[in-house]
This record gives structure tokens, C-alpha cells and sequence, in this order.
């Protein structure tokens, strides 16, 4: 008896020992296993943050991308140029319009700008585009329909807190004397798009009409000779140093300033076109923490002293102008970003009557220019499509009511190229549409209720 247990007690013992060390071994492959995937997952979400701007710095809250159907704009590979738009509010400030009908405001103009962008492109294939809409958190809710539009959509807060603003004046009054305050700011979320070689920055009353390719191959392309091309560069013809490396590309709103501050002139905020930068992005948020925005003068005291200059017209003009005059170039308003303005002082000017707005003693008058010479439109002073404005001034008449005609043109276009069978399409009947030529079946009498809104 006693010889059997001694025979079967060491077995007893190898098992349990071996079970342990199973056991033991288990547990420590699950260990190892979770450990790994903890940090592949990291690194997807780091990678995935990196490329899609959502770090905390940034102040950032969602991306919804764009529908497939009408997101793929780059057929043969080529460089895929960035177009945005940017939302800061809903209407509900503007007590002309409820948050419906603000909401319906932004998608005809989104559609359209986005379908002339489409028809500038195919006209050459040269480069690929996605549309991106950079919506601040206030206006979240009315930017449902972006994504529906081919845009990819990217939820932004301003890039800094006020309160951390240096100087009191700016820190005090940003949000003052501008449409949309510090808002405006997400603006330069542009520049950090840095998967695309080029970001060209719109406001949604605007019209692409003309490849902008000449524009793109400046930024892109190495010792572009920018003199020899047809890019239309603003005083071209007394234009003597130009930067080896453009890096940007605006227009300047003259309307802004008044008659002995043409120097200082701010970038108009309907267009920039720009290469973007991390550190550049960085470097206009240190210049807004700066502070050095002077009461009664503007940014370093010389740029920014007119509605909108403590904002985005003012620091761009402030940064190209100022701190980086080699890197941006400025165009000829007349045919970039055209608004058909006026380009002198009224007869009545106490300092320079009927002079050159922008200090020079010749200056085209923009509101006379070929609509076949313009390549990009922004509809402020002819005013927005969809209020079926009927009648400007003498001067405005002939290039205003041919502007909005291409915008109406644009729209039926896009209406056309849209399914017959998903009950949105929209195509007037022309034969007793009121001014056809004009609006082509999308107004039926002047007038914002005359107007037959985009179905999303």
C-alpha cells in the first residue's frame, strides 16, 4: 500500500506543475497579444489623426467625407488641387433669412460653385480636385447637405482662444467689424491640407469659369516662368521682381481703403489660392497671439484699419505684405476673383476724386472687362444669383446680368447631369420662362420668391 502511493504521489505533482505552467502560459501569450493590438491601434489612430488634422491643438470635432457618387474628381492620377469653402454661422444673425431658408441658400450656391469647379476641370484633365467645407461648430447643423454636394466635410473651431491673445485691444474687439468675428479664422485650416500641393479658398457666391491651370504649375512646377505666361498678374506690365517660388496667390479689395492707404490694401477673403504649409498655419496663430493688431491702424500697425481687417483680409495682407512679401503674388482683379467694382474714388473724394483706387495713375475698369476674359467671379456687388436680381447700375449692367447668366447656365448644367429617375431633378420649361436667357427656368419673377431652389 504504502509502496503504491509513493509510486503514484510524484505524477500527482508533475500534472499539477505541468497545468501551471500551461496555465501560466496562456495567460501570458493573451498578455502580449492585447499589448500588440493596443499599440497597432494606436498607431492607426495617430497616423489616421495626422492625416485628417484632428489633434486637440487644433481644436477639432468630426470629418464626414463625401458621398461617393460625386467624390472621385481624380480620374488619371494627377495632383489634386484642395477647393474650399468655409461655414461659420446658419443665418440666424441675417433677419432676412430663417435657418431653412439660410440653410437652402448655401446649398445653391455650393452646388453651383462645385459643378462650375467640375466643368472648369474637364475642360483640360490636367489636375483632379476635392471639395472640402470647413464648418466652424456654430454652423453644424446647417451643413448637412454638403456631403450630399461632393464636399468633405471638416468640423473646425477657431484655431485659438481668444483669451490667449497678448494685446488687449485685439484680444477685446476681435470679434468686432467683420461678418463672422474670429470664426472667420478656420479659414486658414487651408493650409494644413498638406496631402494636396495646392488650396485654393472660395466663398460660396463664387464662380470658377476658366481652368485655373496656369496658376496651379506656378505653385507646383520648379523655375515656372511666371512673367512669360498668361497669368494675370495685377500692374503685370510694371511688375520687375518676382518670387523664384510662388507660394500664393491673391486678389486685393481696394473698396476696403481709403484714398492714401492703397499700399495696405487687405486680400480680398473670397479667394486664396496658396501651397499649403503646417508651418505656415502655425505662424499666422502666433501672429494673431501676438496681438499686434493697433487701434486705429491694424495689423503692425499698417494693415487692417477697414471692416474685416482685424480678420482674415487684414492678416493675409499683413503676412504677404509684410512679413513674407516673397512668397505671394498678387492678381489682376478683373479677371480673378472679378466683383465688377469700380476702380476710382467717387468725383466727390476729398483726396484723390476720381482717381485710381489702387494708387495707380491708369486702372481697367473692372466693370467693362470681356466675360471671356475672366476666369473666376465672386457675385457681391451684382449680388446673389438666387434672389433673381433684375437691374443694376449703367456701368454694372452688361457684366452683372452676363455673370448671372453663367450662373444660371452652371445650374441647368448641373441639373442636367443629375439622375432623370430620383425625383430632384429640375428643367424648366424655357418656352414662357421669364428672362430665359438670363435665369433659364429658375426664375419666375424677380425677386428672392421667384426663385426654384436646388432639390437635395
Amino acid at each position: 500500500m504504502l509502496r503504491l502511493i509513493g509510486k503514484r504521489q510524484p505524477t500527482m505533482v508533475s500534472f499539477r506543475t505541468i497545468f501551471i505552467l500551461c496555465l501560466a502560459q496562456i495567460i501570458l501569450l493573451a498578455f502580449v497579444s492585447f499589448s500588440l493590438q493596443l499599440i497597432a491601434i494606436h498607431r492607426i489612430d495617430d497616423s489616421h489623426d495626422a492625416r485628417n488634422l484632428l489633434t486637440s491643438s487644433h481644436k477639432n470635432i468630426d470629418v464626414v467625407a463625401s458621398s461617393s457618387s460625386s467624390s472621385n474628381n481624380n480620374i488619371n492620377n494627377q495632383p489634386v488641387i484642395a477647393y474650399v469653402v468655409t461655414l461659420t454661422g446658419c443665418g440666424t444673425n441675417d433677419k432676412r433669412y430663417t435657418r431653412d431658408s439660410a440653410m437652402g441658400l448655401i446649398t445653391q450656391g455650393a452646388a453651383v460653385l462645385r459643378h462650375s469647379i467640375h466643368l472648369a476641370h474637364t475642360q483640360s484633365n490636367k489636375y483632379g480636385f476635392q471639395m472640402y467645407a470647413i464648418v466652424h461648430p456654430s454652423a453644424k447643423e446647417c451643413s448637412s447637405t454638403m456631403s450630399k454636394l461632393g464636399y468633405k466635410t471638416l468640423i473646425r473651431n477657431t484655431p485659438f482662444d481668444s483669451k490667449d491673445i497678448q494685446k488687449k485691444f485685439l484680444r477685446e474687439n476681435i470679434d468686432g467689424a467683420s461678418c463672422c468675428g474670429r470664426k472667420e479664422f478656420v479659414k486658414l485650416y487651408a493650409y494644413t491640407l498638406v496631402d494636396h500641393p495646392v488650396a485654393v479658398v472660395l466663398d460660396l457666391d463664387s464662380l470658377v469659369l476658366k481652368p485655373l491651370d496656369d496658376l496651379f504649375d506656378a505653385i507646383i512646377l520648379e523655375d515656372y516662368d511666371i512673367l512669360g505666361s498668361s497669368i494675370p498678374i495685377h500692374d503685370k506690365k510694371n511688375v520687375k521682381n518676382l518670387p523664384k517660388k510662388v507660394d500664393a496667390f491673391y486678389t486685393k479689395d481696394y473698396n476696403m481703403v481709403n484714398a492714401g492707404g492703397e499700399k495696405y490694401a487687405g486680400v480680398q477673403g473670397g479667394f486664396l489660392m496658396a501651397r499649403p504649409n503646417e508651418a505656415v498655419f502655425e505662424e499666422y496663430i502666433d501672429i494673431v497671439l501676438e496681438g499686434d493688431y493697433r487701434e486705429g491702424k491694424g495689423w503692425g500697425g499698417r494693415y487692417g484699419y477697414f471692416f474685416g481687417g482685424m480678420q482674415i483680409q487684414g492678416i493675409c495682407a499683413y503676412f504677404y505684405g509684410e512679413r513674407h512679401p516673397d512668397m505671394g503674388i498678387e492678381l489682376d482683379r478683373c479677371r480673378i476673383n472679378s466683383m465688377v467694382d469700380s476702380p476710382t474714388f467717387k468725383q466727390d473724394d476729398r483726396n484723390k476724386p476720381g482717381q485710381c483706387r489702387d494708387g495707380r495713375s491708369n486702372c481697367e475698369d473692372c466693370r467693362t472687362t470681356e466675360i471671356s476674359d475672366i476666369f473666376s467671379a465672386h457675385l457681391t456687388i451684382c449680388q446673389k444669383p438666387w434672389e433673381c436680381i433684375y437691374g443694376w447700375d449703367a456701368k454694372s449692367e452688361k457684366l452683372c446680368s452676363r455673370l448671372h447668366s453663367e450662373w444660371f447656365r452652371i445650374r441647368r448644367s448641373f441639373e442636367e447631369s443629375r439622375e432623370e429617375d430620383d425625383g430632384l431633378r429640375l428643367l424648366p420649361d424655357l418656352g414662357e420662362a421669364f428672362k430665359p436667357d438670363t435665369y433659364f427656368g429658375y426664375c419666375k419673377r424677380p425677386g428672392r420668391g421667384g426663385y426654384l431652389p436646388i432639390k437635395i
